[in-house]
């Protein structure tokens, strides 16, 4: 998939410096880098402290973007100089991170869980989605770990195992950064979400209370290792799935 097929998701903005004018202008010029997703012409950002609270007047447009030439979108890890509308930019600083708004609602819930989303990745070293879905979901699959439905202590327990797992396979970085299919319909066409884990613990119950979902897969950041929950008829399961290098890449 090009750039410019690239699913309408979320994008990120970190300001570098106001080129102005920054004072009761209705927008002005700024030069940023974008740091995840893809920034397009016509988006709607916020400042990402505020996004929870921000209204219609806390909006700014990006309605330009120029990079050597005037272009379409921007992607990481290039910079560009951008033109947006909506209101002064006296407010913007340095290292402040703009977000595009709405951000999709997947994206919430993600947060919900304690993760940080950072951005799609394409890298080559990870399994193609498909190939993963087999490895998870395909018929020869044999579980790591059961935790059966009856027990009282199912989802701690499912939990604890989870996390004693995915620690010695090494699903996550050292920075609690690893990728994701994304728990909702439609996951395939989005593909790997790189994320943090803000938390490090007790994730299967976090994406249940916080995506709604109880089955999700998970990779590392090198492609190596894949661990993920499926709910059976009886139990649950954890799978933990090492790719060989013939089998990692689209």
């Amino acid at each position: 998939m090009s750039v410019s097929e690239a699913p309408e998701l979320f994008s990120r903005l970190r300001v570098h410096s106001v080129v102005g004018p920054d004072d009761d202008a209705d927008g002005g010029i700024c030069v940023v880098r974008c740091i995840a997703g893809i920034a397009r012409v016509g988006q709607v950002f916020v400042l990402e402290r505020d996004q929870d609270t921000a209204g219609p007047e806390g909006a700014l447009t990006l309605e330009d973007i120029e990079k050597y030439r005037s272009v379409e979108f921007i992607d990481p890890p290039h910079s560009a100089a951008v033109l947006l509308s909506g209101g002064p930019l006296d407010r913007l600083r340095e290292g402040d991170v703009l977000v595009s708004h709405p951000a999709p609602d997947w994206y919430r819930k993600l947060e919900a869980c304690g993760l940080q989303v950072l951005d799609l990745d394409r890298s080559p070293v990870l399994p193609d989605v498909h190939r993963a879905h087999l490895a998870w979901a395909g018929y020869e699959v044999k579980p790591t770990a059961t935790v059966g439905h009856a027990r009282p202590d199912a989802a701690a327990e499912l939990d604890r195992r989870w996390d004693s797992l995915a620690t010695s396979a090494q699903l996550m970085a050292d920075n609690g950064e690893f990728c994701m299919l994304v728990p909702v319909r439609g996951c395939f066409e989005i593909g790997w979400v790189r994320m943090r884990d803000l938390v490090g613990v007790d994730l299967p119950s976090r994406i249940l209370a916080g995506a709604g979902h109880e089955e999700f897969v998970a990779v590392s950041v090198d492609g190596r290792t894949m661990c993920a929950v499926s709910d059976e008829e009886y139990d649950k399961w954890i799978i933990v799935h090492r790719f060989d290098e013939e089998h990692r890449g689209a």
